[in-house]
Order: C-alpha cells, then structure tokens, then sequence
C-alpha cells in the first residue's frame, strides 16, 4: 500500500505542471487577443442608444443616423462624425422624428435624404407614419406629408440617390377584411414625388403576406439594387429609371446591399430547416452571370451590414453566442474584411455589440451600431486603422 502511496505523490508535480502550463497558455491567449483587437478605437455617440446607417460624405467625413431612447421616449437622431479627430456633431432634424426613428440616410454631394418613422396619434391609439426629410442648402423639408395616406402605417427603411433623382423604399400594413398584411412601398422624387409601387414586380409581394418589404436600397448611379423579403423568401430587383429587371427570389430575406467592382453585394439571412430557432448568414453576388452565394465559416446569426471601400469588401455579422459554463446567450459583433470575398478574415469581434452598418474610407474602416449593458444600449463608431 505504501508504494502505491508513493507512486501517487510522484504523479502530483506532473499535475501541477499541466496546471501552470495550462494557466500560462490561457494567459498568453488573452494577451495574444488584446494584441489583436487593440488597433481599433470605439467612441460613444452620447445621447444616441443605436446607429443604423452611415454613409461617406467626404473622405474624412460620415454622416449617421439612429434613434435615441430615455425611457419611454425615443427620436430620431442624425449627426456628422470627423474621422481624424473623432468628434460628431449633431444635425438638428430630431423633431421631425419624434417617438420614432432613422432608418435611412442618402447624399448626393449637396444634399441629405433621411427616412424613417414616428409614432403619430389616430384616433384613440397611435401608429406608425413613414417619415421624409430633405436637408439641402441649409434648410430642412419635411416631404412626409406628400407620401400616400394608404401608406401609414408604415416605415421608410431605405433611400438612395440614383443618378438625378432619390429611391425610398419601405413596408406599410394594409387591412383586408379581418386580415393584416405587409406590402413594400417604392417611392421616386425629382422636382416632386412620384409612386413607383404599381410598377413594382408584383411577383415580389403577391400573394399578400407577412414579413414584406423592401429594405435596401443601394445604387451605382445608373443602377439601383432593390433588396427585401417576401412570404419566406428574398426579394431582389434591379431599377434602371425605367423598368425592373433581373428578379430573384430564394429562401431567406436580403437586409443589406452595395455596389462593388464584382457586382451587388447583399447580406441578410435564411432560414434553417432544421432548427427553427435560429437564422442562418446570407452573403451573395449579383452580377452579370447571376447570384452567387459566398459561405461564411460564422453560418448562424446573420449579416448586418455589408459595404466595399479603400479596395476592400467589407461584411459585418451578427452572431449568437452561448456561454457554456452559465448558459447564458449574447449576441456577438463581428467585421469582416478583405479585398476579395473568398477571402474575408475577422477584424474585429466584440461580445454585447450589434455593427449595423460598415463603411470603408482612406485608411480607415467604419463600423456603426451599439453596445448593450444592463443600463441599455449606447450607440457607438468603431474605428479601425487599416
């Protein structure tokens, strides 16, 4: 018995060596991991609880939008950020959004196009009215009244600037009987706005159903990509000022777009068929030769945001996360980058953070979202020097 004693005691320094090394490795990983995520910067846009969109106004410029929540009350936001020194200042259209939010932001060189929603009192309840905002030459126009009525309630979700005139594309509820559907609605303005819903491809919203609309918007001026989602399926079209073309449905909802020198780049989501309970990414191509789907090694959550700058392709994602030791689920954020799509890596990662919207400028990429905590959401720019 004593020697089996004492062959015990000899196996305990071997123990406590794997012990060290084990805590050495872990160590080393975190460092390993702060080394790697310590070239970006995050700023909080105080006030702001979530950014929806960005885009570039010059190359050390980027306007933004989103919404603002303290309690119960919630508006619209939109602001400028200064890329080199970090600072944003607000622009002064919140009231036009009030009880609601900014979806959406469009520049054409002179001028901004902001659409949204905001809750409006009829009759002994409130709804949800589409809302449109012309900023240009320093003064603010509110084209909210000049949508059709049969569009509220409703949301802008999406507006672009193709060529000479601005796409705003939504969904708006519509009451047939004791039923409840959702229909995209496009909308065109010029010298004045124009309903471009009748000429919609009616095989992209028919029969009535949930869950349609139109979602993203993005142009290469003399083209428009028209992304949504229809019944279960995505919805795609493209708007040359004159007619749609080249439509695709497939399962899943398209959320996100961008032109880039290989074509339109979409993201959204599809559904699993095996486990209802979760969505998978949707990354794709749409160009001459058809749709072309890119498999990402993150295949649950969704993509987010995608965009092309700086001559990178730019995908960021939302992925869920699961604690094994607590079981606790969180969502984390993720930004992939590469100057090809069969090429994307990880470039930033970051637990409790929602990138909704990505943007590539000279020397720098762009991510616009929010972080959660047990006091809210803040909204937040992450900068990454490229």
């Amino acid at each position: 018995m004593k020697r089996e004693s004492r062959k015990k005691d000899k196996k305990r320094p071997t123990n406590v060596v794997l012990v060290v090394m084990a805590i050495l490795i872990i160590a080393v990983g975190i460092t390993l991991l702060e080394l790697r995520t310590s070239s970006y910067s995050t700023v909080i846009i105080g006030g702001v609880s979530e950014i929806n969109q960005m885009i570039e106004v010059s190359p050390s410029v980027v306007a933004f939008v989103g919404s603002s929540a303290i309690g119960n009350h919630s508006q619209g936001v939109a602001g400028l950020f200064y890329v080199q020194n970090h600072t944003y200042e607000f622009l002064n259209v919140s009231q036009y959004f009030a009880n609601g939010s900014i979806y959406s932001i469009s520049y054409n060189g002179s001028a901004f196009l902001l659409g949204g929603a905001r809750y409006v009192p009829q009759g002994n309840t409130s709804v949800l009215e589409p809302t449109l905002i012309l900023m240009s030459e320093g003064k603010v126009y509110n084209l909210s009244g000049e949508i059709p009525s049969f569009y509220t309630p409703g949301q802008i979700f999406s507006v672009t600037w193709q060529k000479n005139f601005w796409l705003i594309g939504g969904s708006s509820l519509v009451i047939e009987g004791s039923s409840t559907f959702q229909v995209p609605f496009l909308l065109k303005l010029s010298n004045n706005l124009t309903d471009l819903t009748g000429d919609y491809p009616s095989i992209l919203y028919k029969p009535l159903s949930v869950g349609s609309g139109i979602f993203t918007l993005s142009s290469n001026e003399s083209l428009s990509f028209i992304g949504g989602s229809h019944l279960f399926n995505y919805t795609i079209t493209i708007f040359n000022g004159t007619n749609f073309t080249d439509n695709f449905q497939g399962l899943g909802a398209v959320i996100t777009s961008a032109p880039t020198p290989a074509g339109w780049l979409f993201g959204g989501f599809n559904y699993s068929l095996n486990n209802t309970h979760i969505t998978l990414t949707m990354l794709g191509i749409l160009n001459q030769t058809g749709i072309h789907f890119i498999l990402l090694k993150y295949q649950v959550g969704l993509v987010n945001s995608v965009g092309y700058g700086d001559g990178k392709y730019i995908v960021s994602l939302r992925i869920p996360v699961v604690n094994n030791f607590s079981g606790i689920a969180s969502e984390e954020g993720v930004i992939l980058w590469g100057s090809s799509l069969h090429m994307l890596s990880p470039v930033f990662s970051k637990l409790n953070t929602s990138v909704n919207s990505v943007l590539g400028v000279p020397g720098y990429l762009l991510g616009g979202g929010y972080i959660s905590s047990s006091q809210g959401r803040e909204g937040v720019i992450i900068i990454i020097k490229t």
